[in-house]
């Protein structure tokens, strides 16, 4: 079975790194589709070996709606050649549990849905925490979270069915055309959080890009990128942790419970609930990219 993973960055080099460690162990450097927003020399050091598309950054009118439609038909081409294809941001892994699903590939084996959602986790620098070390896997650094509904998205998909507003198109014209899959042990990990100090370098460019005149940018999450971000350390200080089996149970009934279907559009999606509970990783985590390091 054939299975690649695609994403598109501008400057989140200690992301990057991350984003190719992690499928890169699991898929294959070869197998990995990254599009570059910008010629920049430092992705392609990064991402060596891999498929670097590059296309330019001279205009960023409507910059949201005209990436997600190229990489809906980027992906769409993609599947012409692979049985499925995984598309997250740069910041974001796709980690399964080894005891109910093996690896990754053989989890998408096992599917015959269309598309797969993930639970999200917001990985998060803890009091504690050393600085980041950008050699390492993250997953040997930092093990507390936050799960949330904003990043349970859909991350894969193995027909030509587009991904948008972090959920999949399952209808059209009011007739079910697609089906998905919403399986336990899966996560989606969002990595904004996990160093501070690559957190306040990402933002400085969120904020210049957010308070951009232009119609189509990002909204108040970037344009407040540093609000936003001390609001999500100030609520994490606030939660009491819980044990990893009984909030990840909480979340799925939660988030299944709730899930959001548009009609005017058919697309499925996860309720947008920021903090559901915070956790802490279990060890298998360490070793979720494949390697042992």
């Amino acid at each position: 079975m054939n299975v690649c993973a695609i994403t598109m960055v501008y400057r989140d080099y200690f992301a990057l790194a991350q984003w190719v460690r992690h499928y890169s162990n699991q898929l294959g450097i070869e197998n990995l589709f990254i599009v570059a927003h910008g010629h920049d020399p430092k992705v392609n050091e990064i991402a060596a070996g891999a498929n670097i598309w590059t296309i330019p950054r001279d205009n960023l009118e409507k910059f949201d709606r005209r990436r997600n439609w190229m990489l809906n038909k980027f992906q769409a081409g993609l599947l012409k050649f692979y049985d499925w294809v995984i598309r997250t941001d740069t910041d974001e892994l796709v980690c399964v549990d080894p005891e109910q699903h093996g690896t990754l590939k053989e989890l998408l084996a096992k599917q015959s849905d269309d598309a797969v959602f993930a639970m999200g986790l917001d990985l998060f620098e803890d009091v504690e925490d050393d600085e980041m070390d950008t050699d390492k896997s993250v997953f040997q650094q930092r093990s507390s979270a936050i799960i949330t509904g904003n990043y349970s998205k859909a991350w894969a998909v193995r027909d030509a069915t587009p991904l948008i507003r972090h959920g999949v198109v399952i209808a059209q014209d009011g007739k079910k055309t697609h089906s998905y899959v919403f399986p336990t042990g899966v996560y989606l990990v969002h990595l904004k959080f996990a160093s501070m100090q690559e957190l306040a370098d990402v933002n400085e460019t969120r904020i210049a890009l957010g308070r951009a005149d232009l119609p189509g940018m990002p909204g108040l999450g970037w344009q407040k990128a540093n609000n936003h971000a001390k609001r999500f350390f100030e609520k994490a200080e606030e939660l009491e942790v819980m044990p990893w089996d009984a909030a990840t149970t909480h979340a799925y009934d939660m988030i299944l419970s709730d899930m959001k279907f548009s009609e005017n559009d058919g697309v499925i999606r996860s309720p947008g609930i920021p903090h559901i509970a915070r956790t802490t990783l279990p060890d298998w985590f360490k070793h979720a990219d494949g390697s042992d390091q």
